[in-house]
């Protein structure tokens, strides 16, 4: 469909070009700095498109001005210049030599100014910003770090997992081995998790945080409740060149750790974004979880009839009061850091369906002051910088574009 939808994707970005510019000539408006930031349609700059696009995974902007997407289907990888030119699409599924297994994130704050992508199975950085280039690749593998101990902690039914460059070593997080089996030794090696320090360079490692130290276990706030399941997440970011953040939920705080693993100030958050959630809204939630049960594959799906068939069957069993089922689910599923130390949060929301977000995001400046943020309607923030807000906007036709938002100078 994206392909034969084409030239219309390019209309619409002609069409929201032309109407960001008169826009951008009506002058400065006044700004409330406690009123929430809407950006529009209007605001949307697209930056192109392919017919190749399916789901976007991640993004990374380089410095040079190009984007780089990493694509749910093959090819992986789909390269963007500045002014919108094709850089190239490549990537294959595979265990061949020059093929991708598992790719699972890209490396957020890159390496030597490429794209790099972590691929689970091979347990390695692999850059993909070059294609026409000599394949380049980082391994991981260590005593420390053997393969398997890398996993995300975002998402139990996600292979994702979050990486990024700190300075001159790469942070992956680490999951303890679990002690027990079942979903309780799931969840002990997720509340162990430690974030890991790899220097290419040295091809040494190095404990940054053990968050099971300095996190308190979020499961004391979970109230037992039949056909419950505990989620929490591992949310952590670089922000800047030598502070890590991570969401501490019991605290409700974004802990910071420098490059030593010294804690640094902790910034205070607002309150919680929801205290209460209904039967249905928490079996919206916890549907994937359901789904991968009864399919027995993550990716499988269900057909709509019978979709809508185990949903009401999962909301009529649920029990407990709106406050207590609220206690289950993530408070945010999202955590980015731009270069300059401005902190984004995007909170949970109990009416999108899965453990997904909606368009509002809460931004927070370096000295910790918050300010909510409500994005477009189809755009999908992937990346932030103290000036821009990269994403991906689906039109009217759900054809997906490369696009950013201008932020406002303050």
């Amino acid at each position: 469909m994206a392909h034969r939808h084409g030239i219309a994707v390019f209309r619409a970005a002609a069409a929201l070009s032309a109407t960001a510019l008169i826009a951008g000539c009506a002058g400065p408006q006044a700004d409330d700095p406690g009123a929430p930031l809407e950006p529009g349609a209007s605001d949307i700059e697209i930056l192109g498109t392919s017919g190749s696009l399916a789901v976007v995974q991640d993004l990374e902007v380089l410095s040079d001005g190009s984007v780089w997407v990493f694509n749910s289907v093959e090819p992986y990888f789909i390269g963007f210049g500045p002014d919108g030119e094709s850089l190239g699409a490549h990537g294959r599924a595979g265990g061949g030599p020059e093929e991708f297994p598992m790719p699972s994130a890209f490396l957020t704050g890159g390496w030597e100014g490429e794209a790099w992508v972590f691929d689970l199975r091979r347990h390695a950085m692999i850059r993909v910003s070059r294609p026409d280039a000599e394949w380049a690749e980082i391994p991981l593998r260590s005593e420390s770090l053997p393969p398997g101990s890398i996993r995300g902690g975002m998402n139990l039914v996600s292979a994702a997992v979050r990486t990024a460059r700190l300075g001159g070593e790469i942070i992956v997080p680490r999951a303890r081995p679990p002690g027990e089996g079942g979903m309780l030794g799931l969840r002990l090696s997720l509340l162990g998790a430690d974030l890991v320090a790899v220097d290419p360079e040295a091809a040494g490692t190095r404990t940054l945080v053990t968050l099971g130290e300095v996190l308190d276990d979020p499961s004391g706030d979970f109230v037992p409740s039949d056909g419950g399941f505990p989620q929490w997440y591992r949310l952590w970011a670089p922000c800047g060149e030598n502070v890590v953040r991570v969401y501490d939920r019991v605290r409700h705080q974004l802990r910071g750790f420098d490059r030593s693993g010294s804690e640094v100030n902790a910034i205070d958050l607002p309150p919680v974004p929801f205290t209460e959630v209904t039967p249905r809204q928490f079996a919206g939630a916890v549907f994937e979880l359901r789904q991968a049960e009864l399919t027995g594959d993550v990716r499988g799906r269900l057909g709509e009839a019978d979709r809508q068939r185990v949903l009401n069957q999962m909301a009529q069993g649920v029990s407990g009061s709106p406050r207590e089922l609220a206690t289950y689910l993530p408070h945010y599923v999202d955590f980015r850091c731009s270069e300059d130390g401005t902190m984004w949060l995007h909170p949970f929301d109990p009416d999108a369906g899965g453990l997904n977000g909606g368009p509002r995001w809460l931004r927070i400046s370096p000295n910790g002051v918050p300010r909510e943020v409500r994005l477009p309607d189809r755009f999908d923030a992937l990346r932030f910088s103290d000036s821009r807000i990269w994403g991906v906007y689906r039109d009217e036709l759900d054809v997906p574009s490369v696009a950013s938002i201008p932020l406002r100078a303050g």
